[in-house]
């Protein structure tokens, strides 16, 4: 299954969807929807969507770019907002959502803050059964190790963004010859001809994805700080439509600071139950855990 353009609900991105491979008579697929950490590109979570799909084969499976980040065509896109990343995502999934199927939302990083936001929308088709949240940055992003710098950065520099597209488009466009790009590529990331370093050789030359994501980190630096009163409705939200959550943790996450991930545990431990909310902190996986550890994850967590 291929990579392919989306248009719905006007905003430019791309999808993966896979079909279940096992159809049992009588029994109605989960839709399994993945929604992806900044920068947002899809291409990024093949691998580990193509192995939860091995093992689950009886699943539908959704995985939704960022809005903007349209890496089948090139039309180029405003940096759009968290607000308008929730609303792109709500429509995509109701247009795969069919009635009587229940539905399964995770999301990694900034996309486990858009999962909650897509489920307390009430705007969703069908039922959600169960929400992930995978290495999540959903209070307090701006106090983690990198958040701290990223805020420093974008509170001094409001057009930082622009600034670094433009820097980029100059090296990586128009500079740089392709072994030089394959060279940096390898060096910081992976062999280029791994997915995960075509994912990275695609953000590097393409401007207006770099413009994207540090613009939409940008805005999570000032929006995602604590709310303890969401997570209290987010969790009334669960409780009421029986949708159980299941958080994992890295242990050494540079996104989410020490403090932030045990608020977090301790707030859920302490206002639900074990048989609606189940977390897990992993000491192996790191925060992009897709770089080195999809395989971990889904032999252990899937």
């Amino acid at each position: 299954m291929s990579i392919e353009n989306s248009f719905i609900g006007e905003f430019p991105s791309s999808i993966w969807h896979l079909d279940p491979a096992v159809v049992s008579p009588g029994h109605n697929a989960c839709l399994f929807v993945f929604i992806p950490g900044n920068p947002g590109l899809i291409e990024y979570y093949v691998p580990f969507l193509q192995q939860i799909h091995e093992k689950n084969p009886d699943w539908e499976i959704l995985g939704i770019s960022h809005a903007g980040m349209n890496s089948r065509n090139d039309i180029s896109c405003p940096v759009y907002t968290l607000q308008e990343q929730i609303n792109h995502k709500i429509d995509v999934i109701n247009s795969y959502a069919r009635e009587h199927k229940k539905i399964t939302i995770m999301g990694h990083s900034v996309g486990a803050f858009i999962a909650q936001k897509v489920l307390t929308s009430g705007l969703l088709r069908g039922e959600v059964s169960r929400i992930g949240l995978l290495t999540p940055t959903v209070i307090d992003i701006h106090r983690s190790e990198k958040g701290l710098k990223m805020a420093s950065i974008t509170e001094r520099f409001p057009r930082f963004h622009e600034l670094v597209s433009i820097l980029d488009w100059i090296t990586f466009e128009k500079f740089f010859p392709t072994f030089l790009t394959d060279w940096v590529i390898s060096h910081f990331a992976d062999d280029p001809k791994t997915c995960l370093g075509a994912a990275t050789r695609l953000l590097l030359t393409n401007s207006r994805f770099v413009k994207q994501a540090l613009g939409l980190a940008a805005e999570e630096m000032r929006v995602i700080r604590s709310d303890w009163v969401y997570q209290k409705n987010f969790l009334h939200h669960c409780e009421t439509n029986g949708t159980k959550i299941w958080w994992l943790f890295s242990e050494n996450d540079h996104w989410v600071s020490n403090e932030t991930r045990k608020d977090l545990i301790h707030f859920y431990e302490r206002h639900s139950s074990p048989q609606m909310v189940s977390i897990d902190v992993s000491t192996t996986i790191e925060h992009a855990f897709v770089r080195k550890h999809a395989q971990v994850v889904v032999q252990h967590y899937f």
